[in-house]
C-alpha cells in the first residue's frame, strides 16, 4: 500500500519496556511486536517515514528513585527541573541508561528497521539529566541506522527555553515530507503513548492510537489514555471487536 501522507511512529520499544527482564517491564508488552512487524511490511505499508523514539537517560536522570534516596519507584515526588519548573515526579527504577542493553529497541525491530528501504529516523529523549521527557516530539531526531550522539539536550547544561511540538525537530521533520496524520504504536500507552499523541494533536497531526500495538502499565489509566485521545478528535482503533484492524487502518489513511 502506497502511502503519500500518513507516517509510522514506534514509540519506545525497547529491553528496559519489555518483559520478561526490563527494569521497567510494560505487562505483556511484548504482544506488540507481531502488529509492529506487521506495519512494517513494506508490500503492505509503504511508509513515506518511519520515526522509533527511544528513552535514552543519562545515570542519575531526574526520574530515578535512585537519584532521590530515600525515596523508592513508584512514589511521588515534587522537583524542580533544570528550566526551573516545579512539577509532580513518578519515580521510576533505574532504565533505558545510555550504553545498557535496556535502551535498545528490540532486536528484531531494530534489525527490520535497519533494512527498511526508506526514510527511517530515531528520536532520543530524556536525554538531560534534568529533564523529563516522555513525548517523542521532545526529543531530538536523528538518522536511525548511524544515530547522532551530539546535542544540546543531552548536556547537563541549562536547555534552553521549553519549545512547543509544533515547533519541535520531530514536527518540522513530518511537516517537511508532507505529513499530517500519524499512525502510533508502542509503549506505554498511559505514559509515553499518551504524551506523544497529545504532542502530535496540538501540532495538528491527525492521530490514530492503534490498540493491539499498543500497551498500558494500568489498565484503568490506559483505557483513561485512549479515552482522552479520542475526546480531543483523535482516532481509536481497539481491536478489542476482532475486526480487522488492518482494514480500519488503511480506511483511515486513505479518508482524507
Amino acid at each position: 500500500m502506497t502511502i503519500q501522507n500518513t507516517a509510522l511512529l514506534i514509540i519506545d520499544v525497547q529491553y528496559d519496556f519489555l518483559p520478561p527482564s526490563g527494569s521497567l517491564a510494560v505487562p505483556n508488552g511484548d504482544e506488540i511486536l507481531p502488529i509492529i512487524h506487521n506495519l512494517i511490511d513494506k508490500e503492505k505499508w509503504d511508509w513515506p517515514v518511519i520515526v522509533a523514539s527511544q528513552d535514552y537517560h543519562p545515570k542519575k536522570h531526574i526520574s530515578f528513585a535512585s537519584s532521590h534516596p530515600p525515596q523508592n519507584p513508584f512514589e511521588l515526588l515534587t522537583l524542580t527541573d533544570a528550566r526551573g519548573t516545579e512539577y509532580n515526579q513518578t519515580l521510576w527504577p533505574d532504565h533505558c541508561v545510555q550504553g545498557t542493553r535496556g535502551a535498545e529497541i528490540e532486536y528484531s525491530l531494530k534489525d527490520k528497521l535497519t533494512k527498511w528501504e526508506g526514510d527511517v529516523k530515531l528520536v532520543r529523549k530524556g536525554t538531560h539529566d534534568g529533564l523529563e521527557a516522555y513525548s517523542a516530539f521532545e526529543g531530538y531526531i536523528t538518522d536511525f541506522e548511524n544515530p547522532s550522539e551530539s546535542s544540546p539536550e543531552r548536556s547537563n547544561e541549562h536547555p534552553g527555553e521549553l519549545r512547543s511540538a509544533e515547533e519541535s525537530s520531530l514536527s518540522l521533520c513530518l511537516k517537511e515530507r508532507g505529513v499530517h496524520k500519524v499512525v502510533l504504536v508502542g509503549l506505554a500507552t498511559d505514559f509515553c503513548v499518551l504524551q506523544t499523541a497529545l504532542s502530535a494533536l496540538s501540532s495538528s497531526f491527525k492521530t490514530l492510537l492503534l490498540g493491539p500495538g499498543i500497551r498500558g502499565i494500568s489498565p484503568e489509566d490506559s483505557k483513561n489514555a485512549m479515552d482522552k485521545i479520542q475526546q480531543l478528535g483523535g482516532k481509536i482503533i481497539s481491536g478489542d471487536d476482532g475486526a480487522d484492524w488492518e482494514n480500519q487502518v488503511d480506511g483511515w489513511i486513505t479518508d482524507g
